[in-house]
């Protein structure tokens, strides 16, 4: 017997996806593991979720045509000898927020950015949604996150967490695979996507 949690296959994270649910994506080359979910069916529980479990940063993951089509743009990187994921500017929805900062706010925020008739005029900025940007071939937690929703047949907008350990550290990959097995999720690592 052994303490280690089988990473599950491709196919049960693209089945949990289209179910509306959350994956465990790990091994990404920008970052520690995320909890990864299509943008479309977030609703304030499942941010909520996102929060208290993954408990980092909690953004979205899009291509570069939607960050154009919501007006956004990159943030700059500077003196940065690591890979690290391309940001944009922060958002929040353009209607129906107050603080933007409450899970049903937060939820407003990603579900209006990731609307099939987004535009510039979705979202402002600033905001307490961080999305970061796709970059094709690059194996980081957006790339991952997109090419995980278009497998399934999504739209390729992705509400994304950064997961942490209990002592606030980046989770590893043991901490991710156990709180994926406590919560029922799919723990899947990045390579599986080919």
């Amino acid at each position: 017997m052994t303490d280690e949690i089988d990473v599950q296959p491709l196919d049960a994270a693209l089945a949990a996806l289209q179910a509306g649910r959350p994956v465990v994506l790990t091994g990404a080359s920008d970052g520690g593991p995320v909890m990864v979910m299509a943008a479309g069916a977030i609703t304030a529980d499942w941010v909520n979720l996102l929060a208290t479990h993954a408990r980092g940063l909690l953004g979205m993951a899009i291509t570069f045509q939607h960050a154009a089509k919501l007006g956004l743009t990159l943030q700059q990187r500077r003196n940065v000898a690591r890979k690290v994921p391309l940001y944009t500017l922060s958002i929040e929805a353009a209607a129906g927020t107050t603080t933007g900062i409450s899970a049903a706010e937060r939820a407003a925020t990603i579900l209006a950015a990731a609307a099939p008739d987004a535009d510039d005029r979705s979202v402002i900025t600033p905001g307490h949604i961080f999305p970061q940007v796709a970059e094709p071939g690059s194996a980081g937690q957006a790339e991952g996150a997109v090419t995980l929703l278009r497998r399934a047949g999504l739209p390729p907008v992705a509400a994304i967490c950064s997961m942490l350990d209990a002592g606030g550290n980046d989770a590893d990959l043991a901490c991710a695979r156990a709180k994926a097995a406590e919560l029922g999720l799919v723990c899947l690592d990045i390579s599986a996507l080919g």
